[in-house]
């Protein structure tokens, strides 16, 4: 008998467990360009001379590349996303919060300043914050809000909160993320700048396979290897 029990010993020792190993693999290498902007040609005339003018160029891209995966909903706490009030502007004017999720908004100035925070159809709250200090506001509804600077009311930022759990914002440089816990089934990959969707792709999860997704954001197009790129306009 305990011959027998070695033996059913060393039989399962020798033959592995099957273990679920489902989980996808993300690559973004993000190269920080101009923001888009549209140029064109005004003439300017003073009775003499013609000077053709063209827009000045914008600064460099301000707003915040994201993925999302619709269809997962993340276990761990989204970070929180931080902006600045300072003079007459937000550091950020178009934010993409997770549902839930919870926005540090921060005043550089040495006096208090008052925003007013509204959803969509909904009356404004009103916040103060201290001087070189910060406040948390969650958002915990879907949908579209608007941050106002009550100082100076034409100083806006828009915030757009979804439905799923799952953010994740990239930096410039390379990003890698593995999803461990993702359940097999069919969702959507979405590459946002700011609040705008600028990419999709759909794609299945399988039981006990590893899948890979390489991207490359440059001049504000999003590449995917063996697909068609996508750019924000």
């Amino acid at each position: 008998m305990k011959r027998f029990l070695t033996l059913i010993f060393i039989f399962s020792v020798m033959i592995p467990f099957s273990v679920s190993a489902t989980m996808i693999k993300l690559t973004v290498n993000y190269s920080r360009s101009d923001e888009k902007s549209d140029q064109y040609r005004v003439d300017i005339r003073d009775g003499y001379w013609n000077f053709p003018v063209v827009e000045v160029p914008k600064g460099k891209e301000r707003e915040q590349y994201s993925v999302i995966i619709e269809g997962y909903n993340s276990t761990s706490e989204a970070k929180k996303e931080k902006i600045e009030l300072s003079g007459a502007d937000f550091s950020r004017r178009k934010l993409l919060c997770p549902k839930s999720g919870v926005i540090v908004i921060e005043n550089t100035e040495k006096f208090p300043r008052k925003i007013s925070i509204a959803h969509e159809g909904g009356e404004a709250s009103s916040l103060e914050i201290q001087p070189q200090s910060s406040v948390e506001y969650p958002f915990n509804e879907v949908g579209d809000y608007t941050m106002t600077d009550e100082m100076f009311p034409w100083n806006t930022a828009s915030v757009k909160v979804l439905g799923t759990t799952y953010v994740w914002r990239l930096k410039e440089g390379s990003n890698n993320k593995d999803i461990p816990d993702i359940a097999p089934g069919s969702y959507s990959l979405k590459i946002y700048y700011g609040t705008k969707d600028i990419y999709t792709e759909d794609f299945m999860v399988v039981q006990n396979a590893a899948q890979s997704f390489i991207y490359k954001i440059e001049k504000g197009r999003v590449n995917n290897l063996n697909a068609i790129s996508t750019s924000m306009d």
